[in-house]
């Protein structure tokens, strides 16, 4: 056997191979300048998702202003805030083109060119959006850690948050359900962190499922730079959760694009 067709077969066997195929390549630049043409054309929808970031931005500033100096909780929020972001901004994108995206399966449409088109996408609006977070805080509250480790952090929540809100949108039926859905990701974040109970209390299935949470690893990376403690250990181990999330995400939304067909 030749060593391009053992290739070829390897890529059959795994079809999510880091190399995609030329015609992948191919479907995937045109549906993302298409994706980016229908987005910037609604012009009310894209203010809308542009001005959440500087409007959050403010209230939190509004509220530490109140005390000279920054606190954990702020942190917390920060990464809350941006992972809330990333689901918002993907919730929707695949179910409200369900009808369309099923027409056009017909004619040989790649799932991945199809998924990687929302991803580039809504990443360059997440980064816009983490890029307003982080500057307006910033410029107006005190804080410890530098501000490129805050964009860094928050960016990283915000892919994890469009990630998993892609799979809810390729799961759910309807936009409804797809919104109604973003609060059951949102929560966990919030419920399973050092704010609630004390990392060390959560000795069950909770403290396992506290090390899956993406907010849970961008704060301990914000959090452990404050006092200087961040090992390497932990820099890895977070960030190889957080490519693990976003991974396992986005495979999960293939495959469940893969086995989408009309639904009555």
């Amino acid at each position: 056997m030749s060593a391009s067709r053992a290739r070829s077969t390897l890529r059959s066997r795994f079809p999510f191979g880091l190399r995609l195929p030329a015609h992948v390549v191919r479907q995937r630049a045109v549906l993302t300048a298409r994706y980016l043409d229908v987005l910037l054309g609604d012009v009310r929808a894209v203010s809308l998702l542009l001005v959440q970031a500087p409007l959050i931005a403010g209230l939190i500033v509004g509220v530490w202003s109140n005390i000279d100096s920054d606190s954990r909780s702020l942190y917390f929020v920060m990464c809350l805030s941006a992972f809330f972001l990333g689901a918002v901004n993907s919730a929707r994108e695949i179910v409200k083109e369900r009808e369309i995206f099923l027409r056009e399966r017909m004619f040989d449409l790649s799932c991945r060119a199809y998924a990687s088109s929302k991803m580039r996408v809504l990443f360059g609006l997440g980064l816009i959006q983490c890029t307003a977070l982080t500057g307006i805080i910033v410029a107006f509250l005190p804080v410890k850690v530098g501000v490129f480790a805050i964009a860094g952090c928050l960016l990283a929540a915000s892919v994890a948050g469009t990630a998993i809100g892609l799979f809810i949108s390729a799961t759910a039926t309807t936009d409804d359900r797809a919104v109604m859905m973003v609060p059951l990701i949102v929560i966990p974040q919030i419920l399973f962190s050092d704010f609630v109970l004390p990392g060390s209390e959560l000795k069950n299935w909770t403290g396992a499922l506290q090390r899956v949470m993406p907010v849970h690893w961008t704060y301990t990376l914000l959090e452990k730079q404050i006092d200087r403690s961040l090992t390497w250990n932990v820099a890895v181990a977070a960030l190889l959760t957080l490519g693990l999330v976003v991974a396992t995400a986005y495979f999960l939304t293939i495959i469940r694009l893969e086995h989408t067909t009309y639904s009555k």
